[in-house]
């Protein structure tokens, strides 16, 4: 990185950065996925009433998308979930993290997710989007939702299913974006009177708003994540 490109993006982080604090981390087996509990004391969440984003410092220079959920607004906790099963920044970090550790984040923002006012909530998705549909359950309060997220590792579907209390399906992912299982088990699904949350591999959210649209689906919200 030379000299001003360095330069800019320390008075960058010096004016926009903020501080948090790894209070306790987990992780799956395979250790591929990743639960990291977070006090962030300058975030106020409590005006929060869509799906938010939260952008971490990774590596110098590199920051990467996470989704808050289980908040607390009184204590200003959150978790994390991070999908590692890729090689790059973003799975070097959260290998390396610790407890007591200093994270760096510059700012939080609302994704196009939020709780539908009126019928079904069906949600898809591959791994990554584990945490951002429980922070839309946590939105949706007492109301219903299911749906089903691509896991590709067979140990995770089984921790996922033990340690949810949750009406969505893990299903076997055997492409890069969970397309054909998710396609699968939607194919004996009603999607009349509901709203569909598609998020995830770009690509594959591409794909599935084209398959939902030729359904009798009402409302179809995507948000890619990766390609």
């Amino acid at each position: 990185m030379n000299i001003l490109k360095q330069t800019a993006l320390n008075l960058f982080e010096s004016a926009l950065s903020k501080e948090g604090t790894v209070l306790a981390i987990r992780s799956w087996f395979p250790t591929t996925f990743y639960e990291i509990d977070l006090h962030f004391p300058m975030m106020d969440m409590s005006g929060w009433n869509r799906v938010q984003h939260i952008k971490i410092k990774v590596a110098p220079g590199l920051y990467r998308d996470y989704t808050p959920a289980g908040w607390d607004v009184e204590t200003r906790t959150c978790t994390l979930y991070v999908d590692a099963v890729q090689e790059g920044p973003g799975s070097e970090w959260v290998q390396s993290l610790k407890q007591g550790d200093s994270v760096v984040y510059v700012g939080v923002g609302a994704t196009m997710h939020k709780p539908a006012e009126e019928g079904k909530m069906i949600v898809l998705g591959d791994m990554t989007t584990i945490g951002h549909y429980l922070a839309l359950q946590q939105l949706a309060g007492n109301k219903s939702i299911t749906g089903a997220i691509a896991i590709a590792e067979e140990n995770h579907r089984i921790e996922f299913m033990e340690y949810f209390n949750w009406d969505i399906t893990p299903v076997p992912q055997t492409d890069q974006g969970g397309f054909h299982g998710i396609t699968k088990w939607a194919k004996e699904k009603d999607f009349s009177n509901a709203t569909v949350y598609v998020a995830g591999h770009i690509p594959t959210c591409v794909h599935l708003r084209k398959e939902l649209k030729r359904t009798a689906a009402g409302s179809i919200r995507v948000q890619g994540f990766w390609s």
